[in-house]
């Protein structure tokens, strides 16, 4: 399993926070795109200047299901129940109740190992979707904390069967948020880190005084 480092270098003169979300998975429904949005899974509030931050972690990820939700910008989401799958091992993880009330709702216990494309997880929506809630799906990241966090939602159809696969890229960029919140990349300039065909790697991204960013790599 790949495992990646991601230090973060306060150039400038002041105090800086940041945030980082992976870029959205590729997420497929009977072969079309699904529109998914990223979520911060770790904040590095208060960088001090020239005194860098770092966070380790894998690649592992999990799958996400919350109801009742909806995926809107700027909005928090929680973590209702996730399970952890494999995209290498093509895991496949079933929705099979939706009650409102008492233990029956969340994923099935066990996973569909080879039922997912090549690459990807896959989540199965088999419940009926209580009417007039809404239901998001995604997957999470473990960074920097000691729970699952949303890192990319979308909203989700029931008896359906969706085709996530996970990229080896993230984005940085300046402000203070939550973990979970929704946030529209377009609007917002930072760095973008690619670990594609990295297996073991280290970035380090450095804002200058004049708030742009740079990115570099090396082996760890």
């Amino acid at each position: 399993m790949a495992v990646w480092t991601i230090e973060i270098v306060n150039a400038g003169g002041k105090v800086r926070s940041y945030a980082l979300l992976p870029a959205p998975p590729d997420v497929t429904l009977d072969g079309a795109s699904v529109a998914v949005w990223p979520a911060v899974c770790a904040p590095f509030d208060y960088v001090e200047p020239n005194a860098p931050r770092a966070a380790t972690f894998s690649e592992a990820v999990q799958a996400l299901f919350a109801f009742p939700a909806k995926v809107e910008v700027e909005r928090v989401i929680k973590a209702a129940f996730t399970a952890p799958v494999n995209p290498l091992a093509r895991d496949l993880v079933t929705i099979t109740h939706m009650d409102h009330e008492g233990p029956s709702r969340g994923f099935a216990e066990k996973l569909t190992a080879g039922a997912a494309e090549p690459g990807h997880f896959a989540i199965d929506t088999k419940a009926d979707f209580p009417e007039g809630d809404g239901v998001v799906l995604g997957l999470t990241k473990q960074i920097d904390s000691n729970e699952p966090v949303p890192a990319a939602v979308f909203d989700a159809r029931p008896h359906v069967t969706y085709q996530i696969r996970p990229r080896p890229v993230f984005h940085l960029i300046e402000g203070r948020f939550v973990r979970g919140k929704v946030l529209d990349l377009s609007t917002r300039p930072g760095a973008i880190i690619d670990f594609t065909g990295r297996e073991r790697a280290k970035a380090t991204v450095v804002q200058a005084a004049d708030g742009g960013f740079s990115v570099t790599y090396e082996a760890i």
